[in-house]
């Protein structure tokens, strides 16, 4: 059975991907374009300094290169929910709110504003990065 080369594969595609040369990489990660060659092909085993050297050169988390295409990735789906329509959720809600201390709500509603106040913010950024 043969060994899979999953690392390799994922640099040489990320590599691909930004659209440099194992040249180029091996310039900006500080190691040689053989040993680049050697790591893609599977001739040679990684190091972590090796990967961490490779994945700061291209922008991105270590854990990239550990991912294999052909796993299944479960899928968890959420039931998209409007809390602004009326529903028995609401009725828990104020019941709970009613059984707590004073000092706990006015924490939660401090957070909830909290919440509120940065994604309205963040919804701002996202129209200024366009």
């Amino acid at each position: 059975m043969e060994k899979k080369n999953v690392v390799g594969h994922n640099i040489r595609k990320f590599r691909l991907k930004a659209g440099i040369t194992q040249e180029e990489l091996a310039l900006t990660s500080g190691l040689s374009q053989g040993y680049i060659n050697q790591l893609e092909s599977g001739k040679r085993n990684y190091t972590q300094k090796s990967l961490e050297l490779i994945a700061n050169a291209l922008s991105m988390p270590i854990i990239e290169f550990f991912r294999d295409e052909n796993e299944e990735i479960p899928v968890v789906s959420e039931k998209e929910v409007s809390y602004r329509k009326k529903g028995p959720y609401k009725k828990d809600f104020i019941q709970i709110l009613n059984d707590l201390p004073e000092y706990i709500v006015e924490h939660y509603l401090t957070l909830l504003k909290l919440e509120k106040e940065l994604q309205t913010k963040n919804k701002g950024n996202i129209y200024k990065n366009r």
